[in-house]
């Protein structure tokens, strides 16, 4: 940014005329020494630094600010050129003053002494020609000089019979004129950049002077309309100087109340690293808003920056010796969090979500037990290990926010199956009815997982109107249990967590056949009550139905164990042959 503005000041002190590029001027030096403070202030931020490491105030040295050099020769450069350029245009601006003072005599001897109008006529233009090319005059007399010379133009216009000769539709066009010019002039009362109210005004006023009379009924309160408008622009023109001049004493007032508010946190008592970090952190908010004070008069804007930058100095300096004997503790935990560190960038990487983000807990925790590394390092350690866990969390939360999205949709498109199938009319050809339902079936069990919680509630829901479409065919129940299971398994096969799925379902059934068997051995206890007893007898009877009835139950488990068995014997086969072809087709092409 400095060689910027470094190459912009070149530009602009090597013009011809530089004066009309002040303003400019000061904003490139504002901006660049707004810069330079920065630079400086960084500069010593690190030369402290240096010094606590261990390097002398003569070994580090002075710096050598890039740019300053060049810049201060061509700011000299500039401000020699406009010093010339403001002493010739002081001294043009009292010559065009004289001269405009002999054509106000001009014009007053004319106005007294010449009658033939044509001749008149002819004068009162030479002296308005040589009235505009006679250039600016000192803005102090620019008012009066201006209000002199528009009077007796005025009069000139109004005691003479000149306008005998204007016809009337010219008056009337005068009139316009002289109004649109007034609306123009009223507009420079909004306009902000006064160097360019300034340059209007004048040019609207010379405008006036040239536009000619107007009838004398409407004369009188187009000029009291005109001039209103014109005092009222004066009035902000010195408004707008004498407020500046205000606001930079203001200034000045505002940096002295900053030094003794400086002085007063500087000279406190501080015994210990809270004391000092306190008092770092209220120096430091002091600095900032000195930054946001503009500049006062120069000669006590720079006495006042000096006082305040040295009574910050000094601070930074006791607080440097302070801090001396602290180092050595410090650099113990400055190993500690530089070990935890490494740890969590060793983990950022992670999907393992659930495990990591535990790790990390405890990881976190005890960074908070190893203490502070001090105010050299503990700020620029805590950057490097928040960054780390960030990362982390960051994919974490987009990781889960896919899911989530994917979820959401998977349940609007399972809820819509469950609609299909609640649609669905079975009809008296049961194996078409098999095949319908199966494809629903196949249908539901290819959308992937829909949120947890409403996993349950929509698998009962698929569950409940697919067994009521089931009930409703007519065939054999063993058939019907047996299509009914395979419906099951087609909802639990093509899923991402389709080995669990399927190895819950097997401990399921394990467990119900061990419950079963577990009855057949209590029912088997109980028939030795019946060693006598004849077959015929209701309760030995109903026992062994009740046996037969069990183990036919835990037949038609094992045959469900078998069909998980090949239902997932032929997925696995499928996936495989699948990434056998892509990989045939990768090597292809």
């Amino acid at each position: 940014m400095k060689a910027e503005i470094v190459a912009r000041l070149n530009e602009l002190a090597h013009q011809d005329t530089v004066i009309n590029d002040v303003n400019e001027f000061n904003e490139l030096t504002t901006e660049f020494y707004k810069i330079q403070d920065e630079v400086e202030r960084q500069w010593e931020i690190r030369k402290l630094e240096r010094i606590e490491a261990g390097e002398t105030a003569e070994e580090i040295g002075t710096p050598e600010f890039e740019y300053v050099a060049e810049f201060k020769r061509l700011s000299q450069l500039f401000k020699d050129k406009k010093k010339i350029e403001v002493t010739a245009q002081k001294d043009a601006e009292k010559a065009n003053l004289e001269k405009k003072k002999a054509l106000i005599a001009a014009l007053a001897d004319l106005i007294q002494n010449e009658e033939n109008i044509g001749r008149a006529i002819g004068r009162l233009n030479d002296i308005q020609e040589s009235w505009k090319e006679a250039g600016p005059i000192p803005r102090d007399k620019r008012q009066a000089i201006q209000k002199e010379f528009s009077s007796l133009v005025e009069s000139f216009r109004y005691n003479i019979n000149i306008y005998k000769d204007i016809k009337d539709h010219d008056l009337n066009r005068n009139l316009k004129l002289k109004k649109d010019l007034i609306e123009q002039l009223k507009g420079l009362l909004k306009l902000e950049k006064i160097k360019e109210v300034e340059e209007k005004l004048h040019a609207y006023q010379d405008e006036w002077n040239n536009i000619g009379g107007t009838h004398q009924k409407d004369w009188d309160e187009i000029k009291d309309e005109y001039w209103g408008t014109v005092n009222a622009i004066y009035e902000k023109v010195h408004k707008f100087y004498q407020e500046r001049r205000e606001e930079r004493a203001e200034n000045i007032e505002k940096k002295k109340a900053l030094i003794e508010k400086v002085s007063e946190v500087a000279a406190r008592e501080m015994e210990s690293h809270k004391h000092w970090q306190k008092a770092t952190e209220e120096i430091i908010a002091i600095q900032e808003e000195w930054k946001t004070i503009g500049f006062g008069p120069k000669e006590e804007n720079n006495a006042v920056w000096k006082e305040f930058r040295g009574i910050c100095n000094d601070f930074f300096g006791r607080k440097k010796e302070f801090y001396g004997e602290k180092n050595s503790a410090f650099d113990g935990v400055k190993e500690k969090k530089e070990q935890l560190i490494a740890e969590v960038e060793a983990l950022r990487e992670s999907t393992d979500w659930k495990g990591t983000t535990q790790k990390i807990v405890a990881i976190q925790k005890r960074w908070k037990e190893a203490g502070s590394a001090g105010p050299k390092y503990e700020n620029k350690l805590w950057k490097k290990f928040r960054e780390h866990i960030d990362f982390f969390f960051a994919a974490k939360d987009g990781h889960f926010e896919k899911a989530d999205a994917d979820s959401k949709a998977n349940l609007a498109a399972k809820e819509a199956v469950i609609a299909e199938i609640t649609k669905y009319k079975v009809g008296k050809d049961a194996k078409k009815a098999v095949a319908d339902l199966k494809k629903f079936s196949a249908k539901f069990a290819q959308i992937g997982n829909v949120p947890f919680k409403e996993k349950d509630r929509v698998y009962k829901a698929y569950k409940a109107v697919l067994d009521e479409k089931y009930d409703a065919i007519e065939m054999d129940k063993e058939e019907k249990d047996k299509m009914m299971f395979e419906s099951k398994l087609n909802s639990l096969l093509g899923g991402k967590n389709q080995e669990h799925n399927l190895d819950k379902e097997r401990s399921f059934i394990r467990s119900k056949i061990g419950k079963l068997n577990a009855e057949i051995a209590k029912y088997e206890t109980n028939m030795a009550f019946f060693a006598n007893a004849d077959e015929s007898n209701p309760l030995f009877k109903s026992v062994n139905e009740s046996i037969a009835k069990t183990k036919s139950e835990i037949e038609a488990l094992k045959t469900q164990l078998k069909m998980i068995n090949i239902a997932e014997n032929a997925a696995n086969k499928e996936a495989a042959e699948s990434e056998t072809e892509t990989t045939e087709e990768t090597a292809d092409e």
